[in-house]
């Protein structure tokens, strides 16, 4: 099951009915189709789905970081207060990215950069930022530059600067892309180390759903821009109830698997360009029926909190 702290349960975050469609000159590409999601404080979301489901997009967009030609509607609330999306939550929300070395300027100091965001020139306050984001000897390293510091490093270089804006939010985008193991969990725990100490609400987007596992208190599987699924993470990992989910896991490497073929999923996310009356995943899905493609599935109880848009459900009491 997911955590449960007590912390408060009025959304901190909250989205309705969320529509992007970009619009290219080959005509409308619909990224995400009437996403709707509820973050608490204190909380973090991991957002899972193959690559093309509408996970980075979603986010960007609630940023103000969708193309200028996109087509945007739906609601935004924060804190129970309406906002626009239109770059107002960069007021209160830092974001990630999945390659720190490309969020840097090779040609300054990880200081000089620092100081922008704080907007300090303390070397004490800039030192504490760093040490805030796990690195040693931060006073000495505020005077490198981002070529001298690994992949996990930048990693944390790059999360000190989102601590500089002091936000109540953060959302990471594949943080943990290209890091080693060890690395990796070493991210991770400071994700969860930032939220626990600071009250950060986090927003963990990752196609790996170990990453998610390992710290997220609840889930949200995307596929086709559309939620196929969402709970607890225990709830929705444990016991999936749609077949996208349930592909997704058995398609994660296990020891026990070993040189045996992964269990990939058939076929291929479907095209933005095309509109789906159905079931988006009815074409790959091994339990397809003929319903399936006849009306969008709703999303239906699986248990206390726990949703799939699956007509094979059968909603508890």
């Amino acid at each position: 099951m997911g955590r449960d702290d007590g912390r408060a349960s009025t959304p901190l975050l909250r989205v309705e009915d969320l529509h992007v469609t970009f619009n290219p000159p080959t005509g409308p590409v619909r990224a995400v189709r009437g996403v709707s999601l509820e973050l608490r404080p204190g909380e973090i979301l991991g957002v899972a789905g193959e690559s093309g489901c509408g996970k980075s997009v979603l986010f960007r967009t609630l940023l103000g970081l969708a193309p200028a030609s996109a087509s945007v509607r739906g609601e935004l609330h924060f804190e129970g207060w309406p906002m626009a999306i239109d770059g107002s939550l960069q007021a209160v929300a830092a974001l990630i990215q999945q390659n720190p070395g490309a969020a840097l300027n090779p040609v300054f100091t990880i200081g000089q950069q620092l100081r922008l965001v704080a907007g300090s020139d303390d070397p004490v306050v800039l030192g504490d930022l760093l040490a805030r984001a796990g690195l040693p000897e931060p006073r000495r390293l505020l005077g490198a530059y981002p070529h001298e510091f690994s992949g996990g490093m930048l990693q944390r270089a790059v999360i000190a600067m989102a601590l500089a804006t002091r936000p109540r939010l953060m959302i990471a985008d594949e943080p943990t892309t290209a890091l080693d193991v060890t690395t990796q969990a070493q991210v991770l725990d400071l994700i969860d180390e930032l939220r626990r100490r600071d009250g950060l609400a986090v927003v963990l987007i990752s196609h790996d759903v170990g990453v998610i596992r390992r710290i997220c208190d609840r889930v949200l599987v995307l596929y086709a821009g559309r939620v196929a699924e969402t709970g607890a993470t225990g709830q929705v990992l444990e016991n999936p109830g749609h077949p996208y989910t349930r592909a997704l896991l058995a398609a994660i490497p296990r020891p026990e698997t070993a040189g045996v073929d992964l269990a990939a999923i058939a076929g291929m996310v479907p095209d933005g360009r095309e509109p789906i009356a159905g079931c988006a995943f009815a074409p790959r899905c091994a339990h397809f029926r003929a319903e399936c493609e006849a009306t969008i599935p709703a999303l239906r109880l699986v248990q206390s909190g726990h949703f799939a848009a699956c007509v094979l459900v059968e909603e508890s009491p």
